[in-house]
């Protein structure tokens, strides 16, 4: 009986190594081609990262003049606008007559 437990366990211990040397192999392997493919994508990473740094730099430029722009224009008096008006549907309108014939006019 005890050798059929003993053959278990061992059976089981030499799977489980298996197992745990195939993640590590496949671990390695993985490593491998990670080291392998980032150096050649360095300098494209590189270049993209400096054009885009001039891209933020011109962004932030442009804010900064546009900015400045609506500040002066602040300052300068000028006439307020006229408040949009108050736009009514149609059908709105028959609703809301309805309601006031209804009910009446609120004094």
């Amino acid at each position: 009986m005890f050798e059929n437990l003993f053959l278990s366990i061992k059976i089981t211990l030499i799977g489980m190594g298996m197992v745990f040397g195939a993640i590590l192999l496949i671990w390695g392997l993985m490593g491998l081609l990670v080291r392998f493919a980032s150096s050649s994508n360095e300098k494209q990473e590189n270049e993209v990262l400096q054009a885009d740094m001039e891209r933020k730099r011109l962004a932030a430029i442009a804010a900064v003049m546009v900015a400045l722009a609506q500040q002066e224009d602040m300052l300068q008096p000028h006439e307020f606008p006229l408040p949009p008006t108050a736009t009514v549907s149609p059908w709105q309108a028959i609703m809301r007559t309805r309601i006031l014939n209804k009910r009446g006019r609120v004094r």
